[in-house]
């Protein structure tokens, strides 16, 4: 990235900052559009000891992401009230998580035992906490994810879909990288731990002194907060990391389509790549009648320098996509306006993009599994160094001298059935039990490879060997085999050894 500070520029709320991309009827906002209310306390940080104290005891009293499941007794995804009837006895962390989680205030006593003898009134100077009479309750809201704390408004949570870029996103060291944010900039804390230098690009000076807190809370001094409209208070400036959860909700109510304004960024964010970076990009977008759903986003990354892999979570009709945003007399509404786009679906997913100038660039497409999502960012890495040796060896001789090896863990599953002299095999899949979660048709002789495969031997040694025990020949096994060997790297089940 150029050196020298990046200027902050203060604007109207970002033209990105709509609903949500892939709300629901009863979700609550993303980022509350209450937060420009100047009565809002603005946390501050003119007692570094005061947050850093805060800081220790949350850590002390285990309020972590995994301490809050644990507290909860499982992931917190029911409403406040049933969340809160979870909690059993009384215990530092338990207060902790009444106060900051769930927003319900405490007696004041109680509140001082958690923060174990941090003054009360520390905390309400610099805008964390609040008293009145008996009770102390948060001015703000404090969400663990992984290993850090986001600062977010009260009732305010992490946008729709930020734990699928959270996994997504590579976590490689980055000697810069860029978070565009509707709101307080999580990503940009994250990549802040393994990244030399990150910036936060949000909407308002709200977004911008949560993520401030947040950022002086987890120990992070590498983030910088920069306020704007679009990508203009970035220009000239480039990063090895970008993510961004655009909102790109298609409705009637915005004056511009929510999918064109994520065609915008992601040709922006191209152009802020430097060589051999990646961003990771969420996107909705309109699929056009008997067009294939990777067509319109082929057309998004065209030019750009950049190889891509574009990734579909879902696609709706119309009528589906109006009834998860709207109801009762707005419903026809919804369906009229979606109706008359040029669209026969819409589709949410993600484009990955790295920038590479040297040679043409390509594109690939690939479904995401519709099981939840571990972290993925070694795999989305994997599968662009993957893909190129792919593209470098289109001859079939060529990949046979690869040396390969088995990415762990994963796992072969098995179906038998019946038959009337015993049991048959009736199909067998290779799943990968991390990341994506990708899985693979394979038939017996591709389980015998992966049986054989030891970041040892080339592929032309280990297709004689299956042929000699199977009594086949050699190039019989080896073309059979060879697609199959194609699809495991695209995967990212293999690895070049």
């Amino acid at each position: 990235m150029n050196s020298g500070p990046l200027v902050p520029q203060t604007s109207a709320l970002t033209r990105l900052r709509h609903a949500p991309c892939q709300p629901t009827i009863a979700d609550d906002p993303a980022y509350s559009r209450g937060t420009d209310d100047l009565t809002l306390p603005t946390p501050r940080l003119d007692d570094p000891e005061a947050i850093a104290a805060l800081a220790a005891c949350l850590a002390e009293a285990g309020y972590t992401a995994a301490g809050l499941e644990e507290s909860l007794g499982g992931p917190p995804a029911e409403p406040t009230e049933v969340l809160s009837r979870r909690l059993a006895g009384e215990s530092p962390r338990n207060t902790l998580v009444r106060l900051f989680y769930l927003d319900e205030p405490v007696p004041t006593e109680s509140a001082a035992a958690a923060l174990h003898g941090l003054e009360i009134e520390r905390l309400q100077e610099i805008g964390v906490l609040a008293s009145a009479e008996d009770d102390t309750r948060a001015e703000l809201r404090l969400v663990p994810h992984r290993e850090i704390l986001v600062a977010y408004d009260r009732g305010d949570s992490p946008p729709e879909r930020s734990e699928l870029l959270a996994n997504m996103t590579a976590r490689m060291h980055f000697a810069s990288a860029l978070d565009v944010s509707v709101g307080p900039a999580l990503h940009g804390l994250l990549a802040a731990r393994h990244t030399d230098r990150a910036v936060a690009l949000v909407p308002d000076e709200r977004a911008a002194a949560l993520t401030r807190f947040a950022a002086r809370l987890n120990g992070l001094a590498n983030i910088e907060c920069l306020v704007g409209e679009g990508l203009e208070p970035i220009a000239g400036h480039s990063f090895g990391l970008v993510t961004a959860n655009p909102s790109c909700l298609v409705s009637p109510e915005l004056e511009e389509r929510g999918d064109s304004l994520c065609r915008e960024l992601v040709q922006g964010i191209a152009a802020h790549l430097s060589e051999g970076g990646f961003a990771h990009v969420l996107a909705g977008w309109l699929i056009g009648a008997a067009e294939d759903w990777w067509s319109p986003l082929e057309i998004w990354v065209a030019g750009s320098g950049c190889d891509a892999w574009l990734l579909l979570e879902r696609e709706q009709d119309p009528v589906a996509y109006a009834a998860a945003r709207s109801g009762g007399e707005e419903l026809d509404r919804w369906i009229a306006y979606l109706r008359s786009l040029p669209a026969d679906r819409l589709a949410s997913g993600a484009i990955v993009l790295r920038r590479r100038s040297r040679g043409s660039n390509w594109v690939r497409h690939e479904v995401m599994p519709t099981a939840d999502i571990g972290p993925a960012g070694d795999q989305v890495v994997r599968a662009f160094v993957n893909h190129d040796l792919l593209v470098s060896t289109p001859d079939q001789d060529e990949l046979l001298e690869e040396v390969l090896a088995i990415v762990e863990p994963q796992r072969i599953e098995e179906t038998w059935r019946h038959q009337d002299e015993g049991l048959e095999l009736a199909s067998a899949r290779a799943r990968l039990d991390w990341g994506f979660g990708f899985n693979v048709g394979v038939d017996r002789y591709t389980i015998e490879l992966l049986a054989r495969i030891d970041g040892r031997r080339r592929l032309r040694q280990l297709f004689a060997e299956i042929a000699t025990d199977s009594q086949l020949e050699e190039e019989v096994v080896a073309r059979a085999g060879l697609p199959a060997v194609r699809r495991l790297l695209e995967l990212g089940f293999l690895a070049r050894a």
